[in-house]
């Protein structure tokens, strides 16, 4: 008899080990479920915070100005997050924009004086003087231009919206100080800001996250009247 108690209390005694590790195991099991839950929940709301400042941007017209603010945007998160032109970078943003009726370039008209009759006659310079006379050497004409393909060209664009978007230069005087020649150039910035344009594509990555919008030029919009 004395045997047999012992070997119940030996099982008893062992059942209840195994109930507590159970509970125990259940229990960790579930907090570790939490955890990871709280984890998936705080890195979706992270995705939500970082997708809405691009969606904002997701309109079905907008000015120029706009998508010089979206690709600004981009150019800061990519610099942020040191991530480069390539797939293997989950947190490069691309943006591209499609001009499709017009070209894109500083403008720059040559004001020369006519010494018979005391005017000035004015003259459109063309696409190869503009860098002779302050323009920039560059020129979108109309096709599509992205940040991943055209990097460098839409960093020397968008850095030209810190110059004036109207400038007048002086290039010939006279003796007795007539100008006899100036010029007045009309930035190319300037003229894309006043464009209308529609965003026509977002794509996410496998986690959700925005990885690219396009935008495309929109003619005879009634949008800013």
């Amino acid at each position: 008899m004395e045997n047999a108690a012992k070997g119940l209390l030996i099982a008893g005694g062992m059942l209840l080990a195994v109930i507590v590790i159970s509970i125990f195991i259940y229990g960790y099991t579930n907090i570790t479920h939490l955890a990871e839950a709280d984890k998936n929940e705080q890195l979706l709301k992270e995705i939500q915070e970082y997708n809405q400042q691009y969606l904002a941007y997701n309109k079905s017209a907008m000015y120029g100005t706009d998508v010089i603010s979206i690709l600004n945007l981009a150019l800061s998160n990519n610099k942020l997050n040191n991530v480069q032109n390539s797939h293997d970078d989950q947190l490069y943003v691309n943006v591209s924009f499609k001009l499709k009726f017009d070209s894109i370039q500083d403008t720059v008209y040559v004001h020369t004086l006519n010494t018979r009759t005391n005017r000035y006659e004015v003259s459109k310079a063309n696409t190869s003087k503009n860098a002779q006379y302050g323009g920039l050497n560059f020129e979108f004409t109309p096709g599509e231009y992205s940040l991943k393909n055209h990097l460098e060209e839409i960093k020397a664009f968008l850095e030209s919206s810190n110059d004036l978007e109207e400038k007048k230069e002086v290039i010939d005087t006279a003796q007795n100080g007539t100008v006899l020649k100036y010029t007045i150039k009309y930035s190319g910035i300037a003229d894309f800001k006043r464009k209308t344009f529609k965003c026509s594509k977002v794509e996410y990555d496998e986690f959700g996250r925005i990885k690219s919008l396009k935008f495309e030029q929109i003619k005879g919009s009634s949008y800013g009247g």
